[in-house]
């Protein structure tokens, strides 16, 4: 019976119809591993509750009820409200005058763990009490054993939770000084940063580009072959060229242009043609 200490606290609780005469052998053997008979304590189911202290007394508590127990949940609430941290509690009933003794059983262990406790099996604990009870339970076969353990901390317990301080997400780059960085003023030639001419901005109305159209007129087609362009006066067929592209023919030489008074000459300004 490893699971009682010589320096445990046992309580042990009875059926009111079970008297401490009925089960002399369990209790002696109980008694064996301590080292003060004043560590064990044996009430009644019914004073169970006023056993309950402010701080948890009990290291096993052991429950014998010749029947099942009336009210499981809350003997249960004050089972591990008596006992320590880690505190094993073995509790035997019989399920005889049960229809389905099985469904019993399962719903008494869904309770014990729903309580908090761990339940365990009986072969993880070294305990040879069971038949010792066969002048309380007539078939020792139909009584069910249910051994489970109070987790290692106390009911309700908190402990502060030590996040660390938050570390902002900078990109950072090793050996900084060691790095080989590019010089950004070579990524550029000198011609580059030269400012274009204003003539070579000069493109085509109609293709958009720096290319003459097949028809060209505008001296674009002159200009690109290293021809000088002859300063004349571009007389409109329609009479309409300088109200603007809207009032322009498919192959008018204003097309692109702004509108003009009537003989105007037309000059673009340097500000349209500057490069920004």
């Amino acid at each position: 019976m490893t699971f009682i200490k010589e320096n445990s606290s046992v309580l042990l609780v009875l059926d009111r119809e079970i008297s401490e005469n009925t089960v002399t052998d369990f209790i002696i053997e109980v008694k064996k591993p301590l080292c003060n008979l004043k560590q064990l304590t044996i009430v009644p189911t019914n004073e169970l509750d006023t056993r309950r202290n402010s701080v948890p007394t009990y290291d096993t508590i052991i429950s014998v009820f010749k029947q099942s127990c009336p009210n499981y949940e809350r003997y249960l609430e004050d089972c591990i409200k008596a006992m320590k941290p880690a505190g094993i509690l073995i509790i035997y009933e019989s399920f005889k005058e049960e229809k389905d003794a099985q469904s019993m059983y399962d719903k008494r262990i869904s309770n014990v763990k729903l309580a908090g406790f761990k339940v365990k099996s009986p072969g993880d604990i070294n305990i040879e009490l069971k038949n010792l009870l066969l002048d309380v339970y007539k078939d020792i076969d139909d009584v069910s054993e249910i051994i489970a353990e109070k987790p290692s901390f106390e009911i309700g317990s908190s402990v502060s939770l030590n996040f660390g301080q938050a570390k902002p997400n900078v990109w950072k780059l090793d050996s900084a000084a060691e790095e080989e960085l590019i010089n950004e003023d070579d990524l550029l030639d000198e011609i580059d940063v030269l400012k274009p001419e204003v003539s070579s901005l000069k493109v085509c109305s109609t293709t958009g580009k720096r290319k003459a159209c097949k028809d060209c007129t505008c001296g674009l087609a002159e200009e690109l072959n290293g021809r000088i362009v002859e300063e004349k006066t571009v007389k409109s067929s329609c009479g309409n060229c300088y109200l603007g592209d809207a009032f322009r023919c498919a192959s008018c030489p204003y097309l692109g242009m702004p509108a003009f008074k009537p003989g105007e000459k037309i000059m673009l300004p340097e500000s349209q043609l500057r490069m920004e």
